[in-house]
Formats: C-alpha cells, sequence, structure tokens
C-alpha cells in the first residue's frame, strides 16, 4: 500500500511540474497590450494615441476596435464593435501611434484590441473612462483578417487616415457563434484557427450598421 501511495504521490508531483513548467513558458511570451494617450507637452510631436506593450512577448495579429460603450467585463455582453483596424505586429516594449483616432484626447468611445501570441493564443485588452482591463481569450468580435466570401470586413492602418465617413463592420453577440464547450473566461475563441474560432461564422453587412445613440 506505501508503495502505491508513493507511485500516485510521485505521478502527481510530476504533472505538477508539467503544468507549472507550462504556465511559465506561456508567460514568458505573453503580449499584454495598454492605450496610452500623450499629449504634445511631452516632447514628441503631436498628440496621439498610442498602443503600448507592456508584456514579454511579441503582440501579433493586432485589431483596434472601438465601442459605443464597453463594460470593461469578459466576453460581449451588450457590447457593439466597430471600425476595426489591422495594425502591424509589435514587439516587447514596442509601441504604435494610433494616427486614425486623431489628437484629442476625448473620443467618446471605448476602445478595444485583439492581438495573439506567437503560438496564436488570443488575448484582449478594453479601456473605458481611463480603466483598462486585459484578458486571456477572445472578448472582441471575431472579424476575418483577410477576405471572406470575396468581403474585406477588416481595413489595414495605411489605409485609414481618419474616422470620417459610415462606421464599418460593426458587429455583437448576436454575430458570434460560440461554442457551449468553451470556457467564458476565455471569451469566443482561444486560439486563432482553433477549434472554437467562429470566424466562419462572421457575416459581412454591405452597409454600415447604426448604433443606438446616447
Amino acid at each position: 500500500m506505501l508503495t502505491v501511495l508513493l507511485s500516485v504521490l510521485a505521478v502527481l508531483i510530476s504533472l505538477g511540474s508539467l503544468v507549472v513548467a507550462y504556465a511559465s513558458n506561456r508567460r514568458s511570451h505573453m503580449p499584454v497590450l495598454q492605450f496610452m494617450w500623450e499629449s504634445s507637452q511631452a516632447g514628441s510631436g503631436e498628440p496621439k494615441w498610442w498602443l503600448v506593450n507592456v508584456g514579454t512577448g511579441p503582440a501579433t495579429n493586432v485589431v483596434v476596435a472601438q465601442a459605443l460603450r464597453t463594460s470593461l467585463k469578459r466576453g460581449l455582453g451588450g457590447e457593439t464593435w466597430y471600425n476595426p483596424v489591422l495594425v502591424p505586429s509589435i514587439p516587447a516594449g514596442g509601441r504604435l501611434a494610433l494616427t486614425w483616432l486623431g489628437g484629442t484626447m476625448g473620443l467618446d468611445c471605448g476602445l478595444g484590441v485583439s492581438y495573439t501570441d506567437v503560438e496564436r493564443y488570443f488575448y484582449t485588452t478594453k479601456c473605458g473612462d481611463d480603466v483598462s482591463m486585459f484578458f486571456i481569450g477572445l472578448h472582441l468580435p471575431r472579424w476575418p483578417l483577410l477576405k471572406l466570401h470575396d468581403n474585406k470586413a477588416i481595413k489595414t492602418w495605411w489605409g485609414v487616415e481618419d474616422l470620417a465617413g459610415p462606421q464599418w463592420s460593426a458587429a455583437s453577440a448576436d454575430h458570434v457563434k460560440r461554442r457551449w464547450w468553451l470556457p467564458s473566461r476565455f471569451g469566443i475563441s482561444r486560439r486563432l484557427g482553433g477549434w472554437a474560432d467562429p470566424v466562419l461564422s462572421y457575416r459581412h453587412r454591405e452597409r454600415s450598421t447604426s448604433l443606438p445613440s446616447d
């Protein structure tokens, strides 16, 4: 009996060591993006919004979007996100100017960004009322990064000079098919191209979706 107990204990210790090693490896290249406002008084020229990577790994497949308001919670809830823009990868310690947001600190909207690490696992940052929340998993809509059925939902950053004109590619929880077996802490997807990735369920709208006014 003692031999069996020691064997079971050894197996449990080995499994625990594997879990700790896996978690440590993930954290070693985990990106964390934060929105930052920088005024012209900082000596950086024109005032603008920045996206800064304060994590330990590069952020790839970065999509910046806006919301009329955000609850700063997991999942989509009643949030409607629009104006998705695909930006270049941001290395650890790097930053990217969000020039199309203009030089106004008060945007009257929430900001969100979804991104992946080098292993294509999703992360999300939501920002509203000067508060930022970081989440593991995808907690924004899953727009296709490339064309889907000959339609392109996301604009690229070099093609967006400002936000003048109609909004594009508005999406909410009604546009998402979430897998019932996926833990809610991961939002609507855990990995880009994984089993729970709902990209094929995205429905493109030819006209911009009108959003409720305050």
